[in-house]
């Protein structure tokens, strides 16, 4: 990956990814068993650019609290959902959840959980957090109202579990019937975990 487009160095580069993209390369790159090779595009005497080294100073300073999400051997976060406040690393039973939209209602819901989760931890701030099961939600609550992550607003929650942690996936399909002139088409509707729901969409048979 380039951070600005670009595999060498171009003076006039502006396309300069944010701190908070290079962070979500780590992340995809760490819960799909692989690594990433990120390119500073040096200048001709070796110095790296100032827009390159300001970010990765950033990042680093990121990694330093929350690295225990990203650090070690990290297992493929197949089982757990992609949500619209976050996304997901995974340590065997620990779940990291990266949450890249912080929400201001002091709660995280997430839905179509299997699994107890032990323990929940604030790794930006080292504080617990209340975990309550309420059927198949997960509900994490006693949250700081403002993002507590000032270096790149991605604070991330850590769920000890007692099980390795899985969101359950509905998918279902709906013919809309030969009475509407649609004989060979479906619907499909996916639910996702935290009550997101991606709209129906017409599919060829």
């Amino acid at each position: 990956m380039t951070m600005n487009g670009a595999w060498g160095y171009v003076p006039s580069a502006i396309d300069w990814v944010s701190v908070r993209q290079i962070l979500e390369m780590l992340r995809t790159a760490a819960a799909s068993g692989g690594n990433l090779l990120l390119n500073i595009g040096p200048r001709a005497d070796g110095s790296v650019p100032r827009e390159a080294s300001g970010r990765l100073r950033t990042v680093g300073r990121w990694i330093a609290r929350h690295g225990e999400a990203l650090y070690g051997l990290v297992d493929r976060a197949d089982g757990l959902s992609l949500m619209n406040t976050g996304n997901w690393s995974l340590k065997g039973k620990t779940a990291y959840f990266w949450a890249s939209r912080w929400p201001d209602t002091g709660e995280i819901v997430m839905g179509r959980w299997e699994g107890k989760v032990k323990r929940a931890t604030l790794l930006t701030t080292g504080k617990p957090v209340r975990v309550e099961h309420v059927g198949s939600r997960l509900f994490l609550r006693g949250l700081p109202v403002a993002n507590p992550d000032r270096v790149a607003h991605v604070p991330v929650i850590k769920l000890e579990c007692a099980t390795r942690p899985r969101m359950a996936m509905d998918w279902s399909y709906e013919d809309p019937g030969e009475g509407r002139g649609y004989p060979h088409r479906r619907r499909m509707r996916r639910s996702l975990g935290g009550g997101a729901n991606l709209p129906s969409h017409p599919l060829p048979a």
